[in-house]
């Protein structure tokens, strides 16, 4: 495992006291490294506050349980070595215990309740209904308890009391650029220690944030891969294609894509070439690209657009309108740029064409006009690079 990077901002939020901030939501897409974050959040606790209490619940181990709050409350009564007691009689009995110890406790020793891999239950609502209004609400209400939730996207917040009190923190890439690069250094020198007093290590890191963007998981994986075949003899575009094929492609339909249906991994492939889109306009788009899905009726895009929303693999900007999320865009087009050059200028080929129909239609509206026609030539400037330097 790299040395921890960067994420003192983060830090910080965490380890900050009950008093500060009592129920924060850490998201952001997978790998990008809030599992970690919750890791070193409990290193930094037990440092620097060695009375505190740390407990920590992986939601993801509770989706075979039969009883899932039962299973919750056992896992918190067990860490809490001695902290928590009492005669079990319902499950709603045991949460009241439970608040209570832990909120006397806290009066005089910092307690932090932490939760990670949220989304693996992100569709059990009488799960979340059961744990809001039994554990996490009373902890909230009481003010002693910090209380920490970590996954994929935000945990479903429905009480009116939670909503107001938690702070959404997302999650975005390693920064400042230095700290991305000085991890993909130590991933590639503990898989190949031979490239410390290589004149080629830059480049090696360079290649690695070309496609990773500073993305934690797959910056680590990519370094792997680029540490076992580097100096490379191949052409350097056939190098970064066989990384692309072999890595980039795999990790992007395996986690990032993970939960998307199967048609609309190749949609969302399509649609990262849009800086923006809407149902609408993704459904004209496709016609050029995807003829049979282009005669889709509208509710097939609103209805998975507006899910995808819901996941955080597209978000929507006011004034803009939706794009795929975050880093996912950046990874995905950069991909699909080297993996099929061709299919990507014809991308950005129907990209122009459809915002200059779009314009056709508002030809009696100038300004509305216009703003179209400009988005159409970015693509089509676009494709004039490509054809130039693919020549």
């Amino acid at each position: 495992m790299a040395e921890f990077q960067d994420r003192e901002d983060v830090l910080t939020e965490l380890c900050a006291p009950a008093s500060q901030s009592l129920l924060v939501n850490l998201f952001g897409e997978t790998g990008i490294g809030k599992s970690r974050v919750l890791l070193e959040t409990a290193h930094k606790l037990e440092r620097d506050e060695p009375q505190s209490l740390v407990l920590q619940i992986d939601i993801e181990k509770l989706v075979d349980a039969d009883d899932r709050p039962t299973a919750v409350l056992r896992a918190l009564i067990d860490q809490a070595e001695g902290h928590v007691s009492g005669i079990w009689q319902s499950a709603e009995q045991v949460a009241a215990v439970t608040v209570g110890q832990l909120s006397a406790l806290a009066a005089h020793t910092p307690v932090y309740l932490m939760f990670d891999t949220t989304e693996a239950l992100q569709e059990d609502n009488a799960f979340w209904d059961w744990l809001h209004q039994n554990l996490t609400e009373p902890l909230v209400v009481d003010g002693q308890v910090k209380q920490i939730y970590a996954g994929r996207i935000p945990v479903p917040w429905r009480r009116f009391e939670l909503r107001r009190a938690v702070k959404l923190l997302p999650l975005g890439p390693i920064k400042p650029l230095e700290a991305s690069r000085t991890l993909v250094e130590q991933a590639l020198l503990q898989e190949n220690a031979a490239l410390k007093d290589s004149e080629t290590l830059l480049q090696a890191i360079d290649v690695v944030l070309e496609f990773s963007f500073g993305h934690p998981r797959l910056s680590e994986e990519l370094a792997a891969y680029v540490a076992q075949h580097w100096p490379s003899t191949q052409p350097q575009m056939q190098f970064k294609k066989a990384l692309c094929e072999q890595k980039v492609k795999v990790f992007i339909n395996e986690s990032l894509f993970e939960s998307v249906d199967k048609q609309w991994v190749d949609i969302l492939w399509w649609a990262s070439v849009l800086d923006w889109f809407d149902p609408t306009i993704l459904q004209q788009y496709l016609k050029h690209i995807m003829p049979e899905l282009g005669e889709k009726p509208d509710y097939f895009f609103i209805r998975e657009v507006a899910r995808l929303r819901t996941h955080n693999t597209v978000i929507w900007q006011e004034r803009r309108g939706d794009r795929l999320h975050g880093l996912i865009q950046n990874i995905v087009r950069q991909c699909f740029k080297i993996v099929d050059v061709e299919k990507y200028k014809r991308a950005c080929l129907a990209a122009a064409e459809t915002f200059e129909s779009i314009a056709a239609e508002f030809a009696e509206e100038e300004n509305y006009a216009q703003q179209f026609k400009d988005e159409a030539e970015t693509y089509r400037q676009r494709l004039q690079s490509l054809e130039e330097r693919t020549k």
